[in-house]
Parts: structure tokens; sequence; C-alpha cells
């Protein structure tokens, strides 16, 4: 099987390859998370952070329905499959206690009398503040994830937009990119590509969706050659269905980067 995710993963610790950061919104029906464990099997040193999102995060009970029971308990064992619970912040808005409590939640599904006995590793906090008045808001929420989860648990901030740079202190991934794939060349992202660091580039995730013809190629070979932590592709509009294309994008991103890092996305 694939090489365990270590907390601070790094591209150069994946075996050289960026993780697949997977919001996986799909209701979990019969079949319908094949695709993923798929192509964890046929790409055991690809490593996926899946985002699991049952109900705007945990839901109310103490574990989510049967099916995401069954498909969750298919997932633990799978080493190179991180599983990570959706929280929403509403941009720096939302009350630390209500985010608490769905972390909270999250980590009962690790028991195997009150929740279905899979371990949630870590969060992935949605609708993240970006600017440098909500550092402190979002350290705190991280610090109440590990709190909770443990230390080694992952942390992922999403913006959606590059931030200021303190989000990186205590978040091990920011997404820095949410957005149709044809702004990953406009001159916002140029601009902010040159004043992001190496090494927080490492720990940065890009999403594009609305894929057309070979954007999402071009993307993944800016992601490969710029050395970008986490990414995540798609040709659909939103994260509730499969890219018709998702084999074959696993498949590219399975690639390991050769050489030294290269010109920028332009």
């Amino acid at each position: 099987m694939g090489t365990k995710m270590t907390k601070f993963s790094s591209p150069s610790q994946n075996n050289n390859k960026a993780l697949i950061l997977l919001p996986l919104y799909i209701y979990p029906s019969p079949d319908a998370w094949t695709p993923l464990l798929l192509a964890a099997n046929r790409h055991p040193t690809l490593q996926f952070l899946v985002v699991v999102n049952p109900s705007n995060g945990p839901g109310e009970g103490d574990r989510p329905d049967e099916n995401y029971v069954r498909v969750l308990q298919q997932l633990r064992d799978v080493e190179n499959v991180k599983l990570v619970g959706y929280v929403y912040c509403s941009y720096g808005k939302r009350e630390q206690g209500e985010m608490r409590r769905d972390v909270e939640r999250y980590k009962v599904w690790g028991c195997e009398k009150r929740g279905c006995g899979v371990d949630i590793k870590g969060i992935f906090f949605d609708e993240a503040p970006a600017d440098g008045g909500h550092v402190g808001y979002m350290a705190e929420a991280a610090g109440e994830v590990r709190s909770a989860l443990g230390e080694e648990a992952v942390v992922v901030y999403n913006p959606g937009v590059f931030p200021d740079q303190g989000y990186w202190e205590k978040g091990d991934y920011v997404v820095v990119f949410e957005n149709v794939a044809r702004e990953w060349w406009g001159g916002y992202v140029r601009e902010n590509v040159k004043k992001l660091p190496k090494e927080l580039r490492e720990r940065s995730v890009v999403i594009a969706h609305s894929c057309q013809g070979d954007e999402k190629e071009r993307i993944l070979a800016d992601v490969r050659r710029e050395r970008w932590g986490a990414h995540f592709l798609t040709g659909e509009g939103g994260y509730e269905s499969w890219d018709g294309g998702w084999g074959g994008y696993v498949g590219e991103a399975d690639e390991e980067w050769d050489g030294e890092e290269e010109g920028g996305c332009c």
C-alpha cells in the first residue's frame, strides 16, 4: 500500500507528487464512491485528502447515516486516503463554539459504540476568511481541531483566494485558488503566485472547476512545475458528481515530477 501521509506533507515527502484534495460531496448511494476506491487502489503512492460533508458539516447525530457508514468503513483501511471533515466558517462570522461542536461530532465518529468506528483525521474549514484581521480567529479554530483530534490532525483553510501569509502558521494547507479554470491564468493569480514563497506554495491548494478543452492538463502541468502542495481539477461545475475524465486525471497526477522548478504559470 501507499506511504502514510505525515502532518506537514509536502510534495517532496509524498513520493515527489502533490496530493489530490477531493471535496467528495456526492451522496454515497451504492457504488457512488467506487471511483475513489478504484483510484486509490490503482495508484497506491498517490495521496488522497478526502473532504466528507454529510450535511453542510457532520449533521446533528453522533454518526452519519448508514450509507455514509458503509463507505467510510471501506475507506478507513486504505492507507493513501485520509478523511477530513467539512466545517464552514462564514468568512469569520461563525461563532467558535458552533465550529467546535462540529469538530466534536466528527471526533465521535471514531467511537465504535456511539459513532461508526472511523477516525476523521482533520478538518477542512470552508468559507475561511482571508484578511489579516482573522488570522487569530482561524488559529483558534485550528487549535480546537488539534485539541479534539490530536496534534497530527490536518487543518485545511479554504478562503479560495490568496490570503494573508499569517494563515500558514497554523494551517497545514491553504486553498489559494478555487474558481473556474480559465481564471487560473488571470492577472490576479499571476501577481500573487510571484509573491508566494516556495515553502508556502508547497502547502497550498489549487481547486479548478469547469475545466474545458486542455485546461485541466495545462493547470496540472503548472501544479507539477511550480510544486504546489495539492490540487483538485474537474470539468464539472461543482463537487456533487464525478468528472468523466477522473481516471485520466488521477493517472496524470500520479506521475512523478522531474527536474527543478521552472517558470511560473504564465
